[in-house]
């Protein structure tokens, strides 16, 4: 599996609401107020990974209504790195956290210096 390179600046974390609960019944209005993506850095990690499910980096709450984030809005800024992140939904009772997707921010490349010449 090839791990996408995003701009940080464009790139958006998008999901698909649930409509039931863990135990199969459907969602009534109320029990999802909102919606938290957790990062965490993917430096270090083995398979299996115990660091699955414990993000130290979390989005604000976006509103029950969401499906996607920007990137841009985790704070701190995400820095150039592989992360991996999942999202979840918060109410009188979270959700588990999602099945996670790896991602890398690349370093940026500058512009080669303009009006070169000899003289």
């Amino acid at each position: 599996m090839t791990i996408p390179v995003i701009n940080p600046n464009t790139a958006k974390f998008s999901w698909t609401d649930a409509t039931t609960n863990a135990d199969g019944s459907p969602i009534q209005s109320g029990e999802i107020t909102g919606y938290v993506v957790g990062v965490r850095s993917a430096e270090g990690t083995t398979q299996p990974d115990p660091l699955t499910g414990s993000y130290p980096l979390n989005s604000p709450t976006v509103a029950a209504s969401a499906v996607s984030e920007a990137v841009a809005a985790m704070s701190p800024m995400l820095q150039p790195d592989t992360y991996f992140a999942a999202v979840r939904s918060v109410g009188p009772m979270n959700s588990a956290w999602s099945a996670e997707t790896e991602f890398t921010i690349a370093q940026p490349q500058p512009n080669p210096p303009t009006s070169f010449g000899v003289a």
